[in-house]
Formats: structure tokens, sequence, C-alpha cells
């Protein structure tokens, strides 16, 4: 009997309306299972919301959506034109610089050879990486350099040659200023050594000294 009890109080709990048999009992009354308000109306407010109504607010909310959806692509749109138009700037500066950088490269090398040039002619040969600090883009600035360094390369090989020959008493059968074949044929340098074979080539002309 306690158990029954219990188990009464259990299903009255989860049926606030009443027990079961209470529930029964509205069910079998006259008018039960209708709402108490109007067909289609809200038991609570009262208020009715007819099929159009219905329409109307989903048509609004979805509208409210899709403007936002809108919104948030043209945003996503114009970032994405952004950045693609920053990358084919910084994409065209690069290109830019790459030709630049080509077209100097060319230059210089353009100029090396007439440094060359110039060089050969007067007998003188340097290293590359000499060659390289009296290169520039510019000719007019190459060719100053250049000739600047051979008058700066002569003058020290000549001042090398008097240092050499200071002090050796002239020999007999010595050419102009004094100088021999022997000292001549010394010279390191073959270009100075052989601008002085041809100011002496009494020297080298039947069997001089």
């Amino acid at each position: 009997m306690r158990g029954k009890a219990f188990l009464t109080l259990q299903l009255f709990a989860e049926n606030p309306a009443g027990s079961p048999e209470q529930q029964n009992q509205e069910v079998d009354k006259p008018g039960a299972g209708k709402d108490p308000g109007t067909d289609g109306q809200d038991p609570k407010s009262g208020a009715k919301y007819t099929d159009e109504d219905v329409n109307r607010l989903i048509n609004q909310k979805f509208a409210e959506w899709q403007r936002k959806k809108d919104a948030e692509l043209d945003e996503a749109r114009r970032l994405a034109g952004m950045n693609a138009q920053e990358k084919a700037e910084h994409e065209r500066d690069q290109m830019r610089q790459e030709l630049e950088e080509l077209k100097r490269q060319n230059t210089i090398a353009e100029m090396s050879k007439v440094a060359r040039k110039m060089l050969a002619e007067e007998e003188i040969n340097i290293p590359d990486e000499l060659l390289g600090h009296l290169v520039t883009v510019d000719a007019d600035d190459t060719k100053g350099a250049v000739k600047a360094f051979t008058k700066l390369f002569k003058d020290s090989l000549q001042s090398a040659v008097k240092e050499a020959l200071k002090g050796e008493p002239p020999k007999t059968g010595g050419g102009k200023n004094g100088i021999t074949k022997e000292q001549i044929m010394k010279v390191q340098n073959r270009a100075e050594r052989q601008r002085l074979i041809n100011e002496h080539m009494d020297l080298f002309q039947n069997g001089g000294n």
C-alpha cells in the first residue's frame, strides 16, 4: 500500500495537471482536448498567427541573413582584391628590380671589355678583382678611372725601375741615359721592358751589349 502511494505521488509530480485518473476524467468531459481560446490563437496571449504572418516572418529573417552574408561576401571580395593588387604591385616591383639588375650586369660586362682593351693597349694586365674597382655603369667614369690608373701604374713602374738602377755605374757600350742591355732584360714588367727595348733599340742591334 505504501509503495502504491509513492508511485501515485511520483506520477502526480510528473503530470502536474493531475493524476492519470483525473486526466482520464478530464478527457471524458464535453469539449475536452480543445484549446480554451479560439481556433488558431495562442492560449496564453490570444495572438493569432496566420500562414501569411509566418511566411512574412520567415522571409524577413531570411532577408536579414542574406544581407549579412552579402555584406560579408562583399568585404571578402574587397579584401581579396586588395591583396591581389598588393601582390601584383610586389611582383611588378620585383620584376623591375631584376630587370634593372640584369641591365646593370650587362653594362658592367660591356664596360669591363672596354677597360680591358684600354689597358691592353698600354700593355697592362690586371686581375678581375682590381678591374672591378675601375669599372662602373657610366662609360665616362670608367674611361677616366682606367686612364688615371694607367698613369699611376706607369709612374709607379718608372719609379721602381729608377730605384733599381740607382747606384749602378754605367757600363761601356751603354745606350742612352747610361742603361745597358742587361739592365733592360732584368726588368720584370713586360710592358716596361718592351718600352725600354724600343727606346734603346741600338743596344739590340749589331750585337750591341
